[in-house]
Protein backbone atom coordinates (compact mmCIF):
# COMPACT_ATOMS: atom_id res chain seq x y z
CA UNK A 1 0.00 0.00 0.00
CA UNK A 2 1.02 2.93 -0.92
CA UNK A 3 2.28 6.15 1.58
CA UNK A 4 5.20 8.63 2.12
CA UNK A 5 7.09 7.25 5.52
CA UNK A 6 8.89 10.05 7.31
CA UNK A 7 10.85 8.67 10.07
CA UNK A 8 10.99 11.32 12.72
CA UNK A 9 15.01 11.06 14.63
CA UNK A 10 16.72 11.96 17.68
CA UNK A 11 18.37 11.72 21.48
CA UNK A 12 15.63 11.11 24.42
CA UNK A 13 14.66 15.41 25.18
CA UNK A 14 15.23 16.46 21.42
CA UNK A 15 11.60 17.59 20.82
CA UNK A 16 10.19 14.79 19.06
CA UNK A 17 6.89 14.49 20.06
CA UNK A 18 6.53 18.33 19.89
CA UNK A 19 7.33 18.02 16.34
CA UNK A 20 4.68 15.33 15.81
CA UNK A 21 2.20 17.30 17.73
CA UNK A 22 2.82 20.27 14.75
CA UNK A 23 2.74 17.98 11.55
CA UNK A 24 -0.95 16.97 13.04
CA UNK A 25 -2.32 20.31 13.68
CA UNK A 26 -5.13 20.51 10.96
CA UNK A 27 -3.67 23.48 8.94
CA UNK A 28 -0.64 21.58 8.52
CA UNK A 29 -1.41 18.19 7.60
CA UNK A 30 -3.41 19.18 4.97
CA UNK A 31 -0.84 21.05 3.29
CA UNK A 32 1.68 17.99 4.27
CA UNK A 33 -0.97 15.86 2.36
CA UNK A 34 -1.59 17.99 -0.91
CA UNK A 35 2.48 17.17 -2.20
CA UNK A 36 1.50 13.29 -2.31
CA UNK A 37 0.80 12.60 -5.02
CA UNK A 38 -2.36 10.20 -5.13
CA UNK A 39 -4.92 11.83 -3.66
CA UNK A 40 -6.88 9.00 -2.19
CA UNK A 41 -10.35 9.89 0.25
CA UNK A 42 -8.83 8.12 3.41
CA UNK A 43 -5.17 9.55 2.88
CA UNK A 44 -4.14 11.56 6.46
CA UNK A 45 -1.48 11.95 9.13
CA UNK A 46 -0.57 8.52 11.04
CA UNK A 47 1.31 8.12 13.86
CA UNK A 48 2.35 5.13 15.20
CA UNK A 49 4.47 6.30 18.54
CA UNK A 50 6.89 3.43 20.14
CA UNK A 51 5.21 0.87 21.64
CA UNK A 52 7.31 0.57 24.98
CA UNK A 53 6.35 -1.56 27.95
CA UNK A 54 7.33 1.18 30.64
CA UNK A 55 8.20 -1.93 33.37
CA UNK A 56 10.56 -3.50 31.13
CA UNK A 57 11.76 0.20 30.42
CA UNK A 58 11.84 1.12 34.10
CA UNK A 59 13.91 -2.27 34.92
CA UNK A 60 16.46 -1.32 32.63
CA UNK A 61 17.38 2.06 33.95
CA UNK A 62 17.20 0.83 37.27
CA UNK A 63 19.60 -2.27 36.42
CA UNK A 64 21.06 -1.92 32.74
CA UNK A 65 23.47 -4.59 33.26
CA UNK A 66 21.25 -7.01 34.02
CA UNK A 67 18.20 -5.99 31.70
CA UNK A 68 19.99 -4.53 28.55
CA UNK A 69 19.27 -7.56 26.56
CA UNK A 70 16.09 -8.06 28.12
CA UNK A 71 14.67 -4.70 26.83
CA UNK A 72 16.17 -4.00 23.24
CA UNK A 73 14.41 -7.49 22.23
CA UNK A 74 11.61 -6.06 23.42
CA UNK A 75 11.75 -2.58 21.89
CA UNK A 76 12.77 -4.55 18.70
CA UNK A 77 9.11 -6.80 19.31
CA UNK A 78 7.41 -3.46 19.82
CA UNK A 79 8.94 -2.25 16.72
CA UNK A 80 8.46 -5.14 14.58
CA UNK A 81 4.76 -5.06 15.54
CA UNK A 82 4.39 -1.08 14.52
CA UNK A 83 5.83 -1.69 11.67
CA UNK A 84 2.67 -3.86 10.45
CA UNK A 85 0.75 -1.18 10.41
CA UNK A 86 3.04 1.35 8.97
CA UNK A 87 2.65 -1.16 5.59
CA UNK A 88 -1.09 -0.70 6.08
CA UNK A 89 -1.37 2.97 6.62
CA UNK A 90 -2.43 5.61 3.46
CA UNK A 91 -1.07 9.20 3.53
CA UNK A 92 1.97 10.20 5.08
CA UNK A 93 3.39 7.97 8.48
CA UNK A 94 5.29 9.69 10.94
CA UNK A 95 7.76 7.15 12.63
CA UNK A 96 8.61 8.62 16.28
CA UNK A 97 12.16 6.85 16.19
CA UNK A 98 13.07 4.35 13.11
CA UNK A 99 13.09 0.34 13.91
CA UNK A 100 16.76 1.21 13.00
CA UNK A 101 17.70 3.37 15.98
CA UNK A 102 16.98 0.01 18.16
CA UNK A 103 20.48 -1.38 16.60
CA UNK A 104 22.62 1.38 15.46
CA UNK A 105 22.00 3.69 18.41
CA UNK A 106 20.74 1.96 21.62
CA UNK A 107 21.78 -1.59 21.04
CA UNK A 108 25.01 -0.30 20.11
CA UNK A 109 25.19 2.10 23.09
CA UNK A 110 24.99 -1.09 25.24
CA UNK A 111 27.63 -3.18 23.78
CA UNK A 112 29.98 0.27 24.23
CA UNK A 113 29.16 0.15 27.74
CA UNK A 114 28.88 -3.25 28.72
CA UNK A 115 25.68 -4.00 29.62
CA UNK A 116 25.44 -5.90 27.27
CA UNK A 117 28.09 -9.22 26.55
CA UNK A 118 29.72 -10.45 23.33
CA UNK A 119 27.60 -13.47 23.10
CA UNK A 120 24.59 -11.10 24.03
CA UNK A 121 25.36 -8.67 21.60
CA UNK A 122 26.05 -11.08 18.24
CA UNK A 123 22.34 -12.86 19.40
CA UNK A 124 20.34 -9.33 19.59
CA UNK A 125 22.70 -8.72 16.08
CA UNK A 126 21.59 -11.47 14.01
CA UNK A 127 17.45 -11.51 15.12
CA UNK A 128 17.87 -7.80 14.30
CA UNK A 129 19.60 -8.47 11.07
CA UNK A 130 17.26 -11.08 10.12
CA UNK A 131 13.69 -9.32 11.49
CA UNK A 132 14.24 -5.89 9.58
CA UNK A 133 15.90 -7.61 6.26
CA UNK A 134 12.93 -6.52 4.58
CA UNK A 135 12.21 -3.33 5.95
CA UNK A 136 13.03 -0.05 4.03
CA UNK A 137 14.08 3.09 5.30
CA UNK A 138 11.89 6.07 5.36
CA UNK A 139 10.78 7.94 2.17
CA UNK A 140 12.77 10.69 4.80
CA UNK A 141 14.06 11.33 7.85
CA UNK A 142 14.30 14.10 10.11
CA UNK A 143 16.89 14.07 12.41
CA UNK A 144 16.08 17.07 15.52
CA UNK A 145 20.04 17.73 16.49
CA UNK A 146 20.48 19.30 20.07
CA UNK A 147 23.61 19.61 22.00
CA UNK A 148 24.19 17.22 25.26
CA UNK A 149 23.42 20.11 27.54
CA UNK A 150 20.54 21.70 26.36
CA UNK A 151 18.95 17.59 25.98
CA UNK A 152 20.06 17.26 29.49
CA UNK A 153 17.49 20.71 30.55
CA UNK A 154 14.77 18.95 28.23
CA UNK A 155 14.82 15.62 30.07
CA UNK A 156 14.47 17.26 33.84
CA UNK A 157 11.39 19.22 32.41
CA UNK A 158 9.83 16.43 30.33
CA UNK A 159 11.48 12.64 30.96
CA UNK A 160 9.13 9.54 31.28
CA UNK A 161 9.31 9.30 35.36
CA UNK A 162 11.91 6.15 34.44
CA UNK A 163 14.27 8.15 32.16
CA UNK A 164 14.62 10.93 35.17
CA UNK A 165 17.55 10.02 36.25
CA UNK A 166 19.99 9.96 33.03
CA UNK A 167 23.08 10.41 33.20
CA UNK A 168 25.01 13.09 31.07
CA UNK A 169 27.23 10.35 29.64
CA UNK A 170 24.87 8.43 28.67
CA UNK A 171 22.91 11.21 26.65
CA UNK A 172 26.45 12.14 24.92
CA UNK A 173 26.93 9.08 23.90
CA UNK A 174 23.79 8.60 22.06
CA UNK A 175 24.67 11.89 20.76
CA UNK A 176 27.68 10.84 19.26
CA UNK A 177 25.78 7.60 17.70
CA UNK A 178 23.21 9.89 16.10
CA UNK A 179 25.73 11.88 14.09
CA UNK A 180 27.32 8.61 12.98
CA UNK A 181 24.02 6.66 12.13
CA UNK A 182 22.84 10.03 10.38
CA UNK A 183 26.20 10.80 8.13
CA UNK A 184 26.97 6.72 7.65
CA UNK A 185 24.20 4.59 8.04
CA UNK A 186 21.06 6.24 6.91
CA UNK A 187 20.59 6.61 2.75
CA UNK A 188 17.54 8.33 2.55
CA UNK A 189 17.24 12.15 2.19
CA UNK A 190 17.89 13.75 5.65
CA UNK A 191 16.20 16.67 6.87
CA UNK A 192 18.26 18.42 9.94
CA UNK A 193 16.75 20.71 12.70
CA UNK A 194 19.20 22.01 15.06
CA UNK A 195 17.24 21.91 18.55
CA UNK A 196 18.51 24.59 21.30
CA UNK A 197 15.17 24.54 23.93
CA UNK A 198 11.84 23.01 24.51
CA UNK A 199 10.71 26.11 22.50
CA UNK A 200 12.52 25.90 19.27
CA UNK A 201 10.11 23.65 17.28
CA UNK A 202 7.02 25.69 18.24
CA UNK A 203 9.00 28.82 17.76
CA UNK A 204 10.42 27.79 14.09
CA UNK A 205 7.48 25.64 13.07
CA UNK A 206 6.66 27.92 9.89
CA UNK A 207 9.87 27.26 8.32
CA UNK A 208 9.99 23.87 9.48
CA UNK A 209 6.84 23.08 7.62
CA UNK A 210 8.08 24.82 4.21
CA UNK A 211 11.52 22.87 4.35
CA UNK A 212 9.73 19.57 4.86
CA UNK A 213 7.64 20.58 2.00
CA UNK A 214 10.24 20.93 -0.21
CA UNK A 215 11.95 17.91 0.75
CA UNK A 216 8.64 16.24 0.28
CA UNK A 217 8.94 17.70 -3.61
CA UNK A 218 12.43 16.85 -4.27
CA UNK A 219 11.49 13.01 -3.45
CA UNK A 220 10.95 10.08 -5.99
CA UNK A 221 8.95 9.93 -8.59
CA UNK A 222 6.53 7.73 -6.97
CA UNK A 223 5.60 9.52 -4.12
CA UNK A 224 5.38 13.15 -6.02
CA UNK A 225 4.13 12.08 -9.40
CA UNK A 226 0.98 10.93 -9.95
CA UNK A 227 0.65 7.44 -11.45
CA UNK A 228 4.20 7.26 -12.55
CA UNK A 229 4.70 4.16 -10.71
CA UNK A 230 2.98 2.37 -13.05
CA UNK A 231 5.56 3.74 -16.26
CA UNK A 232 8.83 3.62 -14.79
CA UNK A 233 7.90 0.10 -13.76
CA UNK A 234 7.10 -0.80 -17.36
CA UNK A 235 9.59 -3.21 -19.53
CA UNK A 236 11.13 -1.03 -22.42
CA UNK A 237 8.85 -2.47 -25.11
CA UNK A 238 5.79 -2.10 -22.79
CA UNK A 239 6.45 1.32 -22.13
CA UNK A 240 7.07 2.44 -25.83
CA UNK A 241 3.69 0.81 -26.69
CA UNK A 242 2.26 3.12 -24.08
CA UNK A 243 3.56 5.85 -25.23
CA UNK A 244 2.43 5.60 -28.30
CA UNK A 245 -0.98 4.55 -27.28
CA UNK A 246 -0.90 7.60 -24.97
CA UNK A 247 -0.02 10.40 -27.94
CA UNK A 248 -2.52 8.45 -30.43
CA UNK A 249 -5.43 8.52 -28.06
CA UNK A 250 -4.60 12.43 -27.13
CA UNK A 251 -3.83 13.42 -30.38
CA UNK A 252 -7.28 12.30 -31.91
CA UNK A 253 -9.23 13.52 -28.81
CA UNK A 254 -7.63 17.32 -29.82
CA UNK A 255 -8.72 16.54 -33.56
CA UNK A 256 -12.25 16.30 -32.48
CA UNK A 257 -12.24 18.63 -29.27
CA UNK A 258 -10.29 22.46 -30.05
CA UNK A 259 -8.99 22.65 -26.98
CA UNK A 260 -6.36 25.30 -25.79
CA UNK A 261 -3.41 24.01 -23.67
CA UNK A 262 -1.21 26.85 -21.41
CA UNK A 263 1.77 25.55 -19.97
CA UNK A 264 2.88 28.23 -17.41
CA UNK A 265 6.53 28.19 -15.08
CA UNK A 266 9.30 30.37 -14.65
CA UNK A 267 11.71 31.34 -16.46
CA UNK A 268 14.11 28.25 -17.89
CA UNK A 269 11.61 25.99 -16.72
CA UNK A 270 11.27 24.12 -19.88
CA UNK A 271 8.00 25.51 -20.78
CA UNK A 272 8.89 26.02 -24.30
CA UNK A 273 10.41 22.44 -24.86
CA UNK A 274 7.03 21.19 -23.49
CA UNK A 275 5.01 23.76 -25.82
CA UNK A 276 7.13 22.35 -29.06
CA UNK A 277 6.94 18.33 -27.87
CA UNK A 278 3.59 18.54 -27.63
CA UNK A 279 3.00 20.67 -30.42
CA UNK A 280 5.11 18.71 -32.59
CA UNK A 281 4.02 14.99 -31.45
CA UNK A 282 0.37 15.91 -30.84
CA UNK A 283 0.16 17.68 -34.52
CA UNK A 284 -1.73 20.72 -33.02
CA UNK A 285 -0.95 24.69 -33.14
CA UNK A 286 1.73 26.42 -30.94
CA UNK A 287 1.51 30.03 -29.83
CA UNK A 288 5.31 30.68 -28.64
CA UNK A 289 5.91 34.60 -27.53
CA UNK A 290 8.92 34.64 -29.33
CA UNK A 291 11.33 36.43 -26.69
CA UNK A 292 14.24 37.34 -29.12
CA UNK A 293 11.90 39.20 -31.30
CA UNK A 294 10.28 41.67 -28.49
CA UNK A 295 12.44 44.51 -28.75
CA UNK A 296 10.71 45.60 -24.96
CA UNK A 297 11.88 42.63 -23.55
CA UNK A 298 15.23 43.50 -24.51
CA UNK A 299 15.61 46.98 -23.19
CA UNK A 300 13.82 45.81 -19.84
CA UNK A 301 16.44 43.38 -18.91
CA UNK A 302 18.78 45.98 -19.89
CA UNK A 303 17.11 48.85 -17.99
CA UNK A 304 14.33 47.15 -16.29
CA UNK A 305 13.14 50.05 -13.80
CA UNK A 306 12.87 51.94 -17.16
CA UNK A 307 10.65 49.59 -19.24
CA UNK A 308 8.62 47.68 -16.48
CA UNK A 309 5.28 49.41 -16.90
CA UNK A 310 5.35 49.38 -20.91
CA UNK A 311 7.14 45.51 -20.67
CA UNK A 312 3.68 44.61 -18.81
CA UNK A 313 1.56 46.62 -21.04
CA UNK A 314 2.84 44.66 -24.19
CA UNK A 315 2.84 41.44 -22.43
CA UNK A 316 -1.01 41.83 -21.36
CA UNK A 317 -2.06 42.81 -24.60
CA UNK A 318 0.01 40.00 -26.56
CA UNK A 319 -1.18 37.19 -24.52
CA UNK A 320 -4.97 38.14 -24.81
CA UNK A 321 -4.52 38.00 -28.15
CA UNK A 322 -2.72 34.75 -27.89
CA UNK A 323 -5.71 33.32 -25.97
CA UNK A 324 -8.38 34.66 -28.47
CA UNK A 325 -6.37 32.79 -31.00
CA UNK A 326 -5.90 29.86 -29.52
CA UNK A 327 -9.72 29.78 -28.31
CA UNK A 328 -10.80 30.12 -32.57
CA UNK A 329 -12.69 27.02 -31.99
CA UNK A 330 -11.09 25.26 -34.97
CA UNK A 331 -8.08 23.87 -33.86
CA UNK A 332 -6.15 22.64 -30.45
CA UNK A 333 -3.43 24.72 -29.54
CA UNK A 334 -0.66 24.51 -26.78
CA UNK A 335 0.00 28.12 -25.48
CA UNK A 336 3.70 29.15 -23.96
CA UNK A 337 2.92 30.61 -21.04
CA UNK A 338 -0.31 32.13 -19.20
CA UNK A 339 -2.03 35.32 -18.83
CA UNK A 340 -2.03 35.33 -15.12
CA UNK A 341 1.77 34.89 -14.32
CA UNK A 342 2.37 38.38 -15.01
CA UNK A 343 -0.12 39.40 -12.28
CA UNK A 344 0.39 36.61 -9.59
CA UNK A 345 4.52 36.37 -9.93
CA UNK A 346 6.16 39.03 -12.16
CA UNK A 347 4.39 42.14 -11.17
CA UNK A 348 4.26 41.10 -7.69
CA UNK A 349 8.63 41.08 -7.49
CA UNK A 350 9.13 43.76 -9.96
CA UNK A 351 6.58 45.93 -7.52
CA UNK A 352 8.98 44.63 -4.74
CA UNK A 353 12.01 45.46 -6.16
CA UNK A 354 11.04 49.18 -6.77
CA UNK A 355 10.40 48.72 -10.75
CA UNK A 356 6.42 49.18 -10.34
CA UNK A 357 5.00 51.86 -8.14
CA UNK A 358 2.14 51.32 -6.28
CA UNK A 359 -0.17 53.13 -8.93
CA UNK A 360 2.09 51.43 -12.05
CA UNK A 361 0.81 47.97 -10.13
CA UNK A 362 -2.77 48.88 -9.55
CA UNK A 363 -3.60 50.00 -13.43
CA UNK A 364 -2.09 46.83 -14.69
CA UNK A 365 -4.19 44.99 -11.99
CA UNK A 366 -7.17 46.78 -12.83
CA UNK A 367 -6.22 46.21 -16.63
CA UNK A 368 -5.81 42.54 -16.18
CA UNK A 369 -8.93 42.31 -14.43
CA UNK A 370 -10.67 43.73 -17.67
CA UNK A 371 -9.17 41.86 -20.23
CA UNK A 372 -9.28 37.96 -18.22
CA UNK A 373 -12.70 38.42 -17.53
CA UNK A 374 -13.62 39.60 -21.33
CA UNK A 375 -11.85 36.48 -22.75
CA UNK A 376 -12.42 32.65 -22.59
CA UNK A 377 -10.53 30.14 -20.38
CA UNK A 378 -8.00 27.86 -21.30
CA UNK A 379 -9.12 24.67 -21.36
CA UNK A 380 -6.07 23.08 -19.48
CA UNK A 381 -3.22 24.58 -17.67
CA UNK A 382 0.12 22.80 -16.89
CA UNK A 383 2.16 24.26 -14.31
CA UNK A 384 5.75 23.23 -14.85
CA UNK A 385 7.39 23.62 -10.95
CA UNK A 386 11.27 22.87 -9.92
CA UNK A 387 13.95 24.09 -8.12
CA UNK A 388 15.21 27.40 -8.73
CA UNK A 389 18.72 25.84 -9.21
CA UNK A 390 17.38 23.87 -11.88
CA UNK A 391 16.26 27.33 -13.67
CA UNK A 392 18.86 28.46 -13.39
CA UNK A 393 21.15 25.77 -14.85
CA UNK A 394 18.88 25.85 -17.85
CA UNK A 395 19.20 29.17 -18.31
CA UNK A 396 22.88 29.21 -18.46
CA UNK A 397 22.63 26.77 -21.08
CA UNK A 398 20.41 28.17 -23.55
CA UNK A 399 22.50 31.10 -23.27
CA UNK A 400 19.84 33.97 -24.58
CA UNK A 401 22.26 36.67 -25.28
CA UNK A 402 19.69 38.70 -23.59
CA UNK A 403 19.25 37.05 -20.65
CA UNK A 404 23.01 36.89 -20.15
CA UNK A 405 23.66 40.10 -20.83
CA UNK A 406 22.50 42.02 -17.77
CA UNK A 407 19.49 39.90 -17.62
CA UNK A 408 18.00 38.06 -15.01
CA UNK A 409 19.93 37.29 -11.46
CA UNK A 410 19.99 34.02 -9.48
CA UNK A 411 17.63 35.83 -6.52
CA UNK A 412 15.19 37.36 -8.71
CA UNK A 413 14.89 33.53 -10.35
CA UNK A 414 14.49 32.30 -6.67
CA UNK A 415 12.41 34.89 -5.84
CA UNK A 416 10.10 34.44 -8.84
CA UNK A 417 9.86 30.51 -8.14
CA UNK A 418 8.86 30.83 -4.44
CA UNK A 419 6.03 32.16 -6.30
CA UNK A 420 5.72 29.83 -8.16
CA UNK A 421 5.00 27.27 -5.15
CA UNK A 422 1.34 29.13 -4.59
CA UNK A 423 0.77 29.75 -8.29
CA UNK A 424 -1.49 26.46 -8.91
CA UNK A 425 -4.10 27.80 -5.76
CA UNK A 426 -3.57 31.17 -6.46
CA UNK A 427 -4.05 31.66 -10.11
CA UNK A 428 -7.89 29.35 -8.94
CA UNK A 429 -8.62 30.87 -5.79
CA UNK A 430 -8.17 34.47 -7.68
CA UNK A 431 -11.09 32.71 -10.42
CA UNK A 432 -8.35 33.30 -13.36
CA UNK A 433 -8.43 29.80 -14.41
CA UNK A 434 -11.48 27.77 -13.61
CA UNK A 435 -10.85 24.19 -15.89
CA UNK A 436 -8.75 21.26 -14.89
CA UNK A 437 -5.15 22.11 -14.30
CA UNK A 438 -1.84 19.89 -13.45
CA UNK A 439 1.15 20.23 -11.54
CA UNK A 440 4.28 18.86 -12.82
CA UNK A 441 7.72 18.07 -10.89
CA UNK A 442 10.45 19.26 -13.17
CA UNK A 443 13.01 17.85 -11.08
CA UNK A 444 11.70 14.68 -11.62
CA UNK A 445 10.39 14.12 -15.54
CA UNK A 446 12.76 14.39 -17.94
CA UNK A 447 10.76 15.97 -21.00
CA UNK A 448 13.65 14.66 -23.84
CA UNK A 449 12.55 11.27 -22.49
CA UNK A 450 9.67 9.54 -24.43
CA UNK A 451 8.32 7.87 -21.83
CA UNK A 452 7.81 10.49 -19.40
CA UNK A 453 6.59 12.54 -22.29
CA UNK A 454 4.31 9.52 -22.60
CA UNK A 455 2.87 9.64 -18.98
CA UNK A 456 2.67 13.69 -19.31
CA UNK A 457 0.01 12.98 -22.89
CA UNK A 458 -2.00 10.42 -20.50
CA UNK A 459 -2.18 13.34 -17.57
CA UNK A 460 -3.77 15.83 -19.99
CA UNK A 461 -5.99 13.12 -21.78
CA UNK A 462 -7.59 12.30 -18.29
CA UNK A 463 -7.78 15.66 -17.40
CA UNK A 464 -9.77 16.63 -20.43
CA UNK A 465 -12.05 14.10 -19.72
Amino acid sequence: MENLRIGIIGNIGSGKAQLIKALTSPEISKRLLSCLADSVANQKINIFPEEIDEAVLKAFYENPGKNAFLAQIEFLNGRLMRQEKIDQAQGIVLEDRTIFEDYYIFGTAQKILGFMSEEEFKTYQRAFKFMTNQISEPDLVIYLRAKTDDLMENIKKHARPSEAHISRDYIELLNNLYETFASQHLKCPIMVIDVTDENSITQNVESIIQRLIDKILELNLRITTPGIREWISLPETAAAIRVVDAERKLEDYLKKHPTLITVAGNVGMGKSTVTTLMHQSLRIQALFEAPEQNPLLERFLKDKKRYCYDLQKHFLSMRADLRKRGKDGQHSYVKDRSLAEDILVFCKLFHQDGLLTENELDLLMTEFQQVSRALPSADLLIVLQGSSKLAWQRIQERARAMEMDGGWTYREISAFNDFYKTFPEDVVRCGFHKNPLIKINTNKLDFTNRVHMGYLFEQVYEALN
